[in-house]
Formats: structure tokens, C-alpha cells, sequence
């Protein structure tokens, strides 16, 4: 996607400036005349590498920023406000330079006459299918405040589920950037200076000496080919991933993986599970919200099942069955799921499988952080022993030469 400059003006002559969302300039001056503009110039030009980065970060649009748009939405049309009219408060009260300009978009294009749905997909970027799904579903049976209101609370979920998540993992990685600076540092800076000691001497310097000194000629000499072999294997890795059948290796070898597998399927299965429920209960039926879903999974092997369930259930089969057959979800999903089937409760019964996976989630990951920590320091602490023994045992045999 790329972004476009232009001016337009609109029904009264007005010129408009602003920035639309598209894959090619063909589909944005027809974005633009769908919104019943009159395009008077348009332009991509690309940015300066230093202006990308700061767009970028400061341009980005959070999952914060869509949970205060979606709730103070949902709050004004609760309260009877006609859809243009909020839109144009939520504009309004957005102080984020991007977000505000998609806003506008939208409003343009609603005043053109399209829906609030189909304007909203003009930007893929910001509103995912299912975001959108719901919304339409929401404008076709006059409830898109109630459909508002769930989908904020969906993105609140998501939002503590991260915030948990990356909260957890944060101690261990500052841990292992402390570690790698460290260790950089010392091989770098501290241990080239001990190194014509080391070489004046005539005794015999050991083994893990040598081990140190060779790391750190290789870090001091080599440093750029290093980097470049980084970059190089992990463009290659990139490569291979977005392949379709290395995407579909790596993410089987993620959901295979000891401590991670399951923590991953678990967290994958109670977004899946939250968001089947969010579609069904605003009328949504769940072979439709599993094709909306699908596309909305990161793991590709997830999304192989989700597809092969839905083709099941298009011929007739029970919704169970499928899931069952999978082999993937656990025995207490599959329990959830008939008695949500058997009861008419299904959005019911996804919702307590969101439920009860969300504190399991939080829990695995606490244990995994409780014991990776120790794991991390006994790492360290290893490799501090290490590089103390290679720095003080060829001194100690120093020592012992000068005392003969």
C-alpha cells in the first residue's frame, strides 16, 4: 500500500488536501471520484529515508488509537448522535496527524453516499475484515452502536492480552541486551588491552584464553562481516517464510516447539475464540464469521484448519466434527463447543473458552518469565566466570614466572 497526495474539491468547490491509502495511483483517483470529488492534482513522492522512520513512528496507527476511536463512537451514537456528526467530533478530539486524516476520508466518503462499512475498507491497513464485518452487519440491523461496543471491547482484551504478554517478556530481554553489550564491551574494549601482556610472555597461555582472545580479534576485525552475514541470513529467512511452504514449515515448527507451542496455540485459540463470539453475537452466522476470522490468524497452519472446517460444515457436517477431526484443539474446546451446539449458546460457550484460556495464558507466561530469569542469570554469570578465568589465569602464571 502507499500513501497519495492530493487536492480535490468538493460538491460547494471547496479544495480538499489530504492523503488516501492505495495499492496503485489507478485505485486512488478512484477512491478519490467515489467519494464525489473533482481530482485536481495527485502525487506520490517518496520520502526521504529519515522522514519514513519519523512517519512511521509517529504516524503509526496503535490499537490504542482504533479502541479510542471505536468507544468514542460507540459512546456518541448510544446517545443518539447521527453517524456524520460523530464522526466529525471523533475528528475533531483525534490529536494523531495520520489517524486524523483517515478519519476525514472516511467522512468524505460517507458524505458521498457510500456506507460507513465500505469506507472504512478503503483503509485494510487500520480496519481488518473483521472490524469491518461487523460493522456492516451492525449498519444492516440498525445496531452499530451495540456492534461499536463489543468491538471495543474486543480490541480491550487484545490489548491487556498484549500488555501482559509483552510486560512479562520485557525483564528477560533487557536481561539478554544487557548480557550481549556486556560481553561486547569486554572483548572490544577491556581485553585487546591485555593482550600485549599476554603476548610478551613466554608462558603458555590456556585454553580458554586463547578461546576469549580468538573471539575477540575475530569481533575486532571482522565486525562488519558479521553484521553482514546477519542481515544477509535474516533477509534469507524472510525470504523463506513469505514463501508459502516455509511459512507454513516455520509456523508448524513454532506450534511443535516445547513451553512455546502451547503457549502460542493457546493464545491463538482464545483470539480466535473471542472473536467467533464478538461475529456470532451480533447475528453474524459462524460459517460466515470463520471466513472473516480466517484471514485474521497469524499462524498459517491455524488458517489451514479454519478453511478445512468451514468446507466441512458447508457439507453438512456438525460444527464439532471438524473440530474435532482437526486434531489441534484440545479436548475441553471440543466439550465447549458441542455443549454450545447442543444448547443453541454457542457465542456462549466461545466466550467461556476465551475465559478460561486468558488466566492460563497469563499464568504459562509467568512461569515461563520465573523460570527463564534464573536460566538467563546462570547464562551471565557463566560467561562472567569465563571471562574472568581467561583474563586472571595467564596473570596467575605470569605471577608464578617473575617469583622463580
Amino acid at each position: 500500500m502507499q500513501n497519495f497526495t492530493y487536492k480535490a474539491r468538493d460538491s460547494s468547490s471547496k479544495l480538499i488536501r489530504n492523503v488516501i491509502e492505495a495499492e496503485n495511483e489507478r485505485r486512488a483517483v478512484a477512491a478519490i471520484e467515489s467519494m464525489g470529488l473533482s481530482l485536481v492534482s495527485i502525487s506520490s513522492r517518496p520520502a526521504i529515508l529519515g522522514q519514513k522512520i519519523l512517519t512511521g513512528v509517529f504516524n503509526r496507527i496503535s490499537h490504542q488509537d482504533l479502541l479510542l476511536f471505536t468507544r468514542q463512537l460507540s459512546a456518541l451514537l448510544v446517545t443518539g448522535v447521527p453517524l456524520m456528526q460523530a464522526l466529525e467530533n471523533t475528528a475533531e478530539q483525534t490529536d494523531k496527524t495520520g489517524f486524523k486524516q483517515i478519519v476525514n476520508d472516511i467522512i468524505l466518503s460517507v458524505k458521498s453516499g457510500r456506507s460507513f462499512s465500505d469506507s472504512l475498507s478503503m483503509h485494510p491497513g487500520v480496519f481488518n475484515n473483521l472490524y469491518i464485518s461487523m460493522v456492516k452487519v451492525g449498519e444492516a440491523a440498525g445496531i452499530l452502536d451495540k456492534v461499536l461496543s463489543r468491538l471495543a471491547d474486543l480490541s480491550t482484551k487484545e490489548i491487556d492480552m498484549r500488555s501482559r504478554l509483552r510486560s512479562a517478556l520485557m525483564y528477560p530481554a533487557i536481561l539478554a541486551i544487557v548480557a550481549f553489550v556486556i560481553v561486547n564491551f569486554v572483548l572490544v574494549g577491556v581485553l585487546p588491552k591485555f593482550v600485549a601482556i599476554f603476548e610478551a610472555s613466554s608462558a603458555k597461555l590456556p585454553i580458554p584464553t586463547r578461546i576469549l582472545l580468538f573471539s575477540s580479534d575475530i569481533l575486532r576485525k571482522y565486525w562488519w562481516f558479521l553484521i553482514l552475514a546477519a542481515i544477509a541470513a535474516f533477509s534469507r529467512l524472510r525470504v523463506y517464510y513469505l514463501s508459502k511452504n516455509g511459512r507454513y514449515k516455520i509456523d508448524l515448527m513454532l506450534l511443535r516447539m516445547p513451553i512455546f507451542g502451547p503457549l502460542t496455540l493457546k493464545i491463538i485459540v482464545s483470539r480466535f475464540s473471542r472473536s467467533v463470539a464478538a461475529l456470532t453475537k451480533s447475528g453474524i452466522p459462524i460459517l460466515e464469521a470463520l471466513s472473516v476470522i480466517e484471514p485474521t490468524i497469524s499462524n498459517v497452519v491455524i488458517q489451514d484448519i479454519i478453511s478445512k472446517i468451514r468446507v466441512s460444515i458447508s457439507q453438512g457436517q456438525s460444527l464439532t466434527e471438524p473440530f474435532k477431526a482437526s486434531g489441534l484443539f484440545p479436548p475441553m474446546v471440543i466439550q465447549f463447543i458441542s455443549t454450545g451446539e447442543r444448547s443453541g449458546k454457542l457465542n456462549e460457550m466461545f466466550d467461556q473458552i476465551a475465559d478460561f484460556y486468558e488466566p492460563e495464558i497469563d499464568f504459562m507466561v509467568r512461569n515461563m518469565t520465573s523460570l527463564l530469569e534464573p536460566v538467563m542469570l546462570l547464562g551471565m554469570g557463566g560467561i562472567v566466570v569465563f571471562i574472568a578465568l581467561s583474563v586472571l589465569l595467564p596473570i596467575f602464571n605470569l605471577i608464578s614466572i617473575i617469583r622463580r
